[in-house]
């Protein structure tokens, strides 16, 4: 793909993505409260299963367009799950002296994301196996 069509492909991705999270941070701060960053987390939980399922289907199992890469994995995926706002949000609570909660909130961010992605491998490789 030239310049253009990768720059728009990836920017239909990334609005939708940036969307969702924005959305979903709101949602959860409305039903679990405000004093931990539970949208921020549950973005980079979902974002990262969803990637795992997504590399499956896109880059192992169907010859799929280039589009639909750009579009969902580095589009959609890249810009629901937000590295910058968690270390954000856990630089703030270290600087307020929030040591456990900083320390929850990376651990959970981390093994958690990385968790729900190779989940998400596994499952779609389970469900599209020969």
């Amino acid at each position: 793909m030239t310049f253009l069509p990768t720059v728009l492909a990836i920017g239909v991705g990334a609005t939708i993505g940036a969307s969702v999270r924005y959305y979903l941070t709101q949602f959860m701060q409305a039903t679990m409260g405000a004093t931990f960053p539970y949208g921020t987390l549950s973005a980079n939980v979902i974002g990262s299963f969803l990637a795992g399922i997504l590399v499956v289907i896109i880059l192992e199992k169907a010859a799929l367009h280039e589009a639909y890469r750009l579009i969902l994995l580095i589009g959609l995926t890249g810009s629901l799950t937000t590295m910058s706002t968690f270390s954000w949000e856990s630089v703030e609570m270290i600087s307020l002296g929030h040591y456990g909660q900083a320390s929850l909130n990376i651990a959970l961010n981390v093994l958690l994301s990385l968790a729900a992605a190779g989940i998400g491998v596994a499952l779609m490789r389970y469900l599209v196996s020969p």
